[in-house]
């Protein structure tokens, strides 16, 4: 059943950068609650995935469409949260995410540095808005994608100190200070940076942090996604408030991209961030591929 489940997620969602893994984790969870939809031959061609008042993932396959499939698999989810005590609907992100919201082509606010993927358009943000849901957040939310090979920055190294801001790798000894960070430049990643396998001696999977004064006042989290494919992040970056405005972060995505490039990484992406990022990351070259609908509806 998992990997029918990750089958329909790939037909539906090509265009999502999301380890293999990772998503075959996430679908494991024992907590999950799976509605699906067969047709006559007993293949899967319709699928949600509940966890508590999440849906983790939905999708109907595309030639099931416009046949009532996914309006009543929606309606099931619905109630399963509602009996299950809540009174919120999230699509999208939970205790883990394979797509942080529903992707679409829509911006909800003014972006810049755009090349959507080919696929991307408004059909399941427009499903859903018109089933009572809103986008949550008062910016954009998007995935980003830079091939390596048009990568040309080449100024700085990590271990560089610059204006007084060392750049280097974190160890587990700084996760109070990142911590710290994080909580007050972005409190919704905190969570990801408290994962101690980030810092164990690992090439594949490292935090990047600036630090000034002994204090860990920026973060970034880089990671070998695929090592088949080549692919490589860096996300979930912060900036402590108080030094906002420094060129912090256009450091740490451009030390982190260009050692992603120095260890074979063909093509870097971030996921799940948010509107002034495609501005900050535009710097290293990076462009908005996907945008996500952070889609609630109160039950």
């Amino acid at each position: 059943m998992i990997q029918e489940l990750f089958d329909i997620y790939r037909r539906n969602f090509p265009f999502i950068l999301r380890q293999k893994e990772t998503v075959l984790w996430i679908l494991s969870n024992d907590a999950n609650i799976v509605l699906e939809h067969r047709n006559e031959k007993n293949t899967l061609i319709g699928a949600a995935v509940i966890n508590k008042n999440t849906i983790l993932l939905f999708c109907v396959d595309a030639e099931y469409r416009k046949r009532g499939i996914g309006t009543r698999l929606l309606a099931m989810a619905e109630n399963t949260i509602k009996d299950n005590g809540y009174s919120q609907v999230v699509i999208g992100a939970g205790f883990d995410y394979i797509m942080p919201g529903v992707p679409t082509s829509k911006r909800y606010f003014a972006s810049e540095n755009e090349a959507l993927c080919f696929g991307v358009d408004d059909t399941a943000s427009d499903f859903f808005e018109k089933r009572g849901y809103r986008h949550s957040w008062n910016c954009n939310c998007f995935d980003m994608c830079l091939p390596l090979n048009t990568f040309s920055g080449n100024a700085y190294d990590v271990g560089d100190t610059i204006d007084g801001i060392t750049y280097r790798w974190a160890a587990l000894n700084d996760l109070d200070s990142i911590c710290v960070c994080t909580d007050d430049a972005y409190q919704e990643f905190t969570g990801f940076y408290q994962d101690k396998t980030l810092y164990a001696d690992n090439k594949n999977i490292k935090v990047l942090v600036a630090v000034a004064h002994n204090e860990v006042v920026g973060t970034l989290i880089v990671k070998l996604e695929d090592d088949e494919a080549c692919l490589g992040s860096a996300g979930c970056t912060t900036v402590k408030r108080a030094y906002q405005g420094k060129h912090i972060a256009v450091r740490l995505v451009t030390i982190a991209t260009k050692y992603l490039r120095d260890i074979g990484v063909r093509e870097a992406y971030l996921s799940y961030t948010y509107s002034g990022l495609d501005h900050m990351y535009g710097y290293a070259g990076y462009k908005i591929s996907v945008y996500y609908m952070m889609a609630v509806r109160e039950l």
